[in-house]
């Protein structure tokens, strides 16, 4: 019994240790595009690469308006921007599909009764130029800075990763896929929880102590009680 007290004691140390000690880890950064990389890029491309850098600026706007009011009608201006098949993989991992299921995921989330954002606002930042893969298709990767409102009064800002796909539709660059890649190191939702396991572990650890004790007590208390 003494051995598996410390042990339990020894574990939830060790939690507590691995808690104070654990680093938080940044997310990796790169120096944007700007004017000089575009000029480096030659003219018959630097067209389209205008176009992209205009479009994501485009579609920040959008994003943020529609973040900020959390009105039906200002999704309307970000629609325009999506492919009609866009897939989208959102902050808390759901995907879906198409103008409709963004659109269903938005009322879900930051209109429906009981929904728990209040505000969304985000700044995209591109890791470097878009790569091409045909000219009217085009990939790109970047970081995002995130602030989310929720309406319980809280507020958290999130630095995640995020990958795009971005193709011509009727003569327009639009979305067709768009993910967030927030980081299991370093995520403000996922700090809380490891707190909660970290604080769980220590008080797991106490009550195992507790235990042994009662127990060893009651054995020490019965053995004396039997008869010689």
């Amino acid at each position: 019994m003494k051995y598996a007290v410390l042990l339990m004691l020894s574990a939830s140390l060790l939690a507590a240790n691995v808690s104070a000690q654990t680093p938080s880890t940044p997310p990796q950064t790169q120096t944007p595009p700007d004017a000089s990389s575009l000029a480096a890029v030659p003219a018959a491309e630097r067209k389209a690469h205008e176009e992209l850098i205009a479009f994501r600026a485009a579609i920040q706007a959008a994003f943020n308006k529609m973040g900020e009011s959390g009105k039906a009608e200002d999704m309307a201006p970000l629609l325009d921007l999506v492919h009609p098949e866009c897939l989208l993989t959102a902050m808390n991992g759901e995907t879906v599909r198409g103008k409709k299921g963004i659109m269903d995921y938005f009322n879900r989330h930051m209109v429906a009764e009981g929904h728990s954002i209040a505000r969304i606002q985000h700044e995209f930042a591109a890791d470097e130029l878009s790569i091409f893969l045909s000219p009217d298709i085009a990939i790109n990767r970047g970081i995002s800075t995130g602030t989310y409102k929720f309406t319980n009064g809280s507020e958290i800002v999130v630095k995640c990763r995020w990958t795009a796909t971005l193709t011509r539709y009727n003569g327009n660059w639009t979305v067709a896929a768009f993910q967030f890649g927030p980081s299991i190191f370093d995520n403000p939702v996922v700090d809380a929880l490891k707190g909660w396991i970290y604080k769980g572990a220590g008080i797991a650890g106490v009550a195992a102590l507790l235990v042994g004790w009662l127990i060893g007590r009651k054995s020490r208390r019965s053995g004396v009680a039997q008869p010689a």
